[in-house]
């Protein structure tokens, strides 16, 4: 199993329920494919650099997980489809990722 980093724009009309649904809609997607979620948070609405589908500003939502080789282009081509997801960007973490996020990872559980 790889770890994923997954970075996704969705449209700033959603509301916190329509977005926490969409979020676990996705974390459930992957969990489906037989991935793990290591992490699922919001950073926040901001503006976007240029336009995008005539909307300035968006949702960015971050999503750590592990799976299987097969998995990312699977989420890729669900996320394609979805007309509330402006962009996304699925990449594999560097090993020098993955350290330091088990360390970040360890801090907050540790307090």
């Amino acid at each position: 199993m790889r770890y994923y980093e997954l970075l996704y724009v969705v449209q700033p009309h959603m509301s916190e329920e329509q977005l926490k649904e969409f979020m676990n809609t996705v974390a459930e997607r992957i969990k489906a494919e037989g991935g793990e979620i290591l992490k699922n948070e919001v950073w926040q609405k901001r503006t976007l650099a240029y336009p995008i589908k005539k909307f300035r500003q968006g949702y960015y939502i971050l999503v750590h997980y592990r799976s299987a080789v097969e998995t990312p282009k699977k989420i890729e081509g669900f996320l394609r489809i979805k007309e509330d997801v402006l962009r996304f960007m699925n990449i594999s973490m560097l090993k020098k990722d993955i350290k330091k996020f088990e360390i970040s990872e360890k801090k907050e559980e540790n307090g």
